[in-house]
């Protein structure tokens, strides 16, 4: 019995697929990436160019709001849970894998991970920006 209740969890969270900085990066403009870091690490650090920001600590509860609180509040849609262009990052991928468990459990399936995250980005030379500020190359 605990043998099948494991290979089932297992199957359960092995559905998400991970993306790399080379898949992401030829195609930014097609994702919708959520940044689960605090605000002031993305004020203080940067984020990749286009995503949103919504912490972790924020993450489950958001996904309950009605579309129109949703926007209001984060300056974007509500993603959906059967949405193959939603991809998740950080900053060093740990939080990716907490967000992912909310997701999850909130039904969405076709989601990415970016495991790598803002580090992974800098690392490869990848541009990003700061709020209110203009797009920027890593140095």
């Amino acid at each position: 019995v605990v043998v099948l209740v494991v290979s089932q969890l297992r199957s359960s969270f092995t559905t998400m697929t991970s993306i790399n900085y080379e898949e992401l990066s030829s195609h930014l403009s097609e994702f919708v990436i959520i940044d689960v870091r605090q605000r002031d690490e993305v004020v203080e650090q940067g984020q990749l160019p286009g995503s949103h920001v919504l912490p972790v600590q924020e993450l489950e509860e958001s996904l309950g709001l009605e579309e129109e609180s949703f926007k209001a509040k984060y300056g974007f849609p509500r993603p959906s849970p059967e949405d193959p262009n939603l991809v998740i990052s950080c900053r060093s991928g740990r939080r990716v894998g907490v967000a992912n468990e909310i997701l999850q459990a909130k039904g969405f399936t076709k989601h990415k991970l970016y495991h790598g995250s803002f580090l992974d980005w800098a690392a490869h030379g990848g541009a990003y920006t700061k709020p209110g500020q203009p797009y920027q190359a890593l140095q």
